[in-house]
């Protein structure tokens, strides 16, 4: 019994220990704010939908990361989502959709984005629980995210390509990384 105790002690340490060279942080610096701003990020659940885990760890990696957040909670509309998108600047607008009934409403931000006249400043992510790449394709988003670490990788990827042009991130495509040629 002694032993298991100790064994799932040092795992415990093991662990913390990894996480430190994983998520490196430091204690002067616990957002990461020293970095400077990454880019804006405004995020919501849409309208009709409650769930808020999905959307609320992607919106902590992306602070985590440096970027700002504007997190507008849940059941936001698709007019909001645009008016925050216009008011902060943002550089990105995510959208977390979990129902089938709900999953519409991603299309209604697209198109109130592009009614604010400000959908060509934005790159749009979408996710949520029935979310596919499929399905961003489909609606005209930028960003299928699957989780948290893959809407990180894929806004910094699409901050990286912006200074040549607007990328369209998919899993199927190549993307131009500037340094690429052909």
């Amino acid at each position: 019994m002694c032993v298991k105790k100790l064994s799932l002690l040092v795992l415990l340490i093991l662990g913390i220990v990894a996480a430190q060279f994983i998520f490196p942080v430091s204690a002067g610096d616990p957002g990461g704010k020293e970095r400077g701003n990454v880019g804006t990020v405004v995020i919501a659940t849409v309208e009709g939908d409650s769930h808020t885990y999905g959307k609320d760890s992607i919106a902590a990696a992306f602070e985590k990361e440096g970027f700002e957040v504007i997190n507008l909670g849940e059941g936001v509309s698709s007019e909001r989502f645009a008016e925050a998108a216009k008011e902060h600047e943002a550089d990105f607008v995510f959208s977390s959709a979990s129902m089938s009934t709900t999953m519409i409403r991603q299309i209604q931000i697209e198109e109130q984005l592009k009614n604010a006249g400000i959908r060509d400043k934005v790159v749009t992510g979408v996710g949520g629980s029935l979310i596919t790449q499929e399905w961003a394709d489909r609606i005209g988003a930028d960003i299928y995210a699957s989780g948290s670490e893959d809407a990180v990788l894929k806004a910094k990827s699409a901050l990286l390509n912006s200074s040549t042009q607007k990328t369209h991130i998919s899993a199927d495509e190549n993307t131009n990384c500037g340094s690429c040629h052909g």
